[in-house]
């Protein structure tokens, strides 16, 4: 495991400019949705009885929400723009995908260069609909899953303690997704570097034991990082806070490209040794 995590280190430092892109782009998203839950959060907040409410006035607060949400254009408005700014992710997650998996592809090639925009322009179509096809797979148990876990979010308003009762679902729900994420990802490796979709995918089950240790490891490092850092943040509010936050998009947008490129080293050795 750790010679994959080290090759993908050595091709993160060699994609160190994809890493500050990233971290624009993610800066960039952060900020947009900031300003948009802002606008959205604090008059309502505005509206909030004082600090010793009593029962009618949460009940005339409550009230008035829900009479908003029914018959006020500006939530509408709101909610067309947080699908706007979901949309935009949406497609350009792909994008982004393509330039990543089309350098690992020149790197492992021996080429060295810019090669991340002309992996969107070559790869974002085949890249686009493996995309697709894994939103679409995450969230079909939504569709046997929410009708279970509603009622326990409903009753915790009044009881926290009912949320344990979600947390088999959840967990199941989220082991599914990753593995789904894992597959598909083997098989674009596959597909962006002309290796058969089905080689690709046992590549994964018989390095499967290799593939959870380096998430955990490197996705477990990130978990721990982003905690630290999250806390310092709070902790020295002000301009410091504000440095600290931001080296968090960075450092998470080099740890994502960091999984990725181990679980490519690894994918490519697994399917070397069977050809």
């Amino acid at each position: 495991m750790k010679s994959y995590a080290g090759q993908g280190w050595i091709s993160v430092k060699d994609q160190l400019y994809v890493s500050i892109l990233l971290f624009l782009y993610r800066l960039l998203w952060g900020y947009c949705l900031y300003r948009l839950v802002k606008s959205a959060v604090v008059p309502l907040l505005v509206r909030y009885p004082d600090s010793a409410p009593n029962e009618l006035s949460r009940l005339l607060f409550f009230f008035e929400g829900e009479m908003s949400l029914t018959l006020d254009d500006t939530v509408h408005t709101f909610g067309w723009l947080l699908a706007g700014l979901l949309l935009i992710r949406m497609v350009l997650t792909p994008l982004i995908r393509a330039g990543i998996f089309y350098n690992l592809h020149q790197e492992s090639s021996g080429q060295r260069g810019l090669f991340f925009f002309t992996g969107m322009q070559k790869l974002w179509k085949s890249v686009t609909v493996f995309y697709i096809i894994e939103l679409v797979l995450t969230f079909i148990p939504g569709y046997w899953l929410i009708p279970k876990l509603l009622p326990i979010l409903l009753s915790s308003i009044q009881a926290p303690t009912v949320l344990l009762h979600a947390l088999p679902y959840v967990a199941a729900w989220l082991l599914y997704a990753y593995l789904i994420r894992m597959i598909l990802m083997y098989m674009q490796f596959g597909r962006t570097g002309n290796t058969s979709l089905l080689t690709s995918a046992l590549a994964l089950f018989r390095r499967l034991g290799t593939a959870v240790l380096i998430s955990i490891t490197v996705g477990g490092s990130t978990m721990v990082i982003m905690l630290l850092l999250g806390s310092a943040s709070l902790y020295w509010a002000g301009f410091i806070g504000l440095i600290v936050q931001q080296a968090s998009y960075f450092l998470s947008g080099l740890f994502q490209i960091w999984i990725i490129s181990s679980q490519y080293h690894l994918w490519k050795a697994s399917v070397s040794e069977h050809r």
